[in-house]
């Protein structure tokens, strides 16, 4: 191995660790995606064991407000069995991602999944509580998008515009059945930005083109966890192990003449290389 390289976890062995990443490599889109919901639902169904265990006797809709409360707050729990209080029906954030690719498409609004749904499905999967969504949207698509999610998603008409009018980065929407979460990001007007959303990649199962929805490019995802990481003062080890395992899982096939060309213009360059180096790539 390259001087310098990092495993995932201290208690990960160099060897067993090429073996695990050799296998992930061999994975089918199918199989990664198996991957996923697999440890998506870890927590969640820790969560129910947890609910189950302390209130034995609870009715279902009970159980379900314990849930809501654990996962979104009580305030959340209201609002949600207001408007669906039959039992919980528990999904992930690829089935989100899924629905909310619908609403987009159907909208003619530019968009792309990004942050640790992105990472995981290009590189190392781990468990993260949120899907993160970007989209490249106008004030006058905003009612249309409220009008599509108001039925089936919490969707504030204010947190919208505070988004619209940047006063904030993003907003929120929870899918009242499910209670899955998702920040919505504005994609800023910048050059990068654009480059982003111009090399997103359909993700899709095989024979399964019609339920796809557009990701962030591997480049895109390592270059952005880096700008997350900087943001944390570098402090972010989640971040990290999820740039590490985009680099490792994908290797030769990334575009590394766009990462340097990026990374200079973002002042990233200390960053990546020391991510090359530790990835051993």
């Amino acid at each position: 191995m390259p001087v310098g390289y990092k495993t995932q976890a201290e208690d990960t062995s160099i060897e067993a660790e090429l073996v695990q990443f050799g296998l992930w490599r061999r994975f089918s889109p199918a199989q990664k995606e198996a991957l996923f919901r697999r440890v998506a639902k870890r927590v969640p169904t820790l969560i129910m064991m947890g609910i189950r265990h302390q209130f034995p006797d609870a009715s279902p809709g009970e159980i379900k407000r314990h849930y809501i409360t654990r996962r979104l707050g009580a305030a959340m729990a209201d609002l949600i069995l207001a408007n669906h209080p039959g039992a919980l029906i528990m999904e992930d954030s690829i089935w989100l991602a899924r629905r909310l690719a619908e609403i987009l498409d159907s909208l003619h609004i530019p968009y792309y999944v990004g942050g640790s749904v992105a990472s995981s499905l290009h590189g190392e999967v781990r468990y993260t509580e949120d899907l993160d969504v970007v989209v490249n949207i106008d004030a006058t698509q905003v009612q249309a998008l409220i009008e599509a999610m108001t039925s089936e998603f919490y969707i504030s008409e204010v947190a919208v515009e505070d988004a619209i009018m940047g006063r904030m980065s993003s907003f929120n929407v929870i899918h009242l059945e499910t209670t899955e979460k998702a920040d919505i990001f504005l994609m800023r007007d910048n050059e990068f930005s654009h480059s982003q959303m111009a090399r997103r990649q359909l993700y899709c199962v095989t024979g399964e083109v019609d339920r796809g929805f557009y990701i962030c490019s591997p480049e895109d995802t390592v270059l952005q966890k880096l700008i997350w990481f900087r943001m944390t003062e570098n402090e972010s080890q989640k971040q990290w192990r999820d740039i590490l395992g985009v680099l490792k899982l994908q290797g030769a096939r990334l575009d590394f003449a766009y990462m340097w060309h990026w990374g200079e213009r973002l002042g990233l360059l200390a960053e990546l290389e020391k991510a090359f180096t530790e990835a051993g790539v």
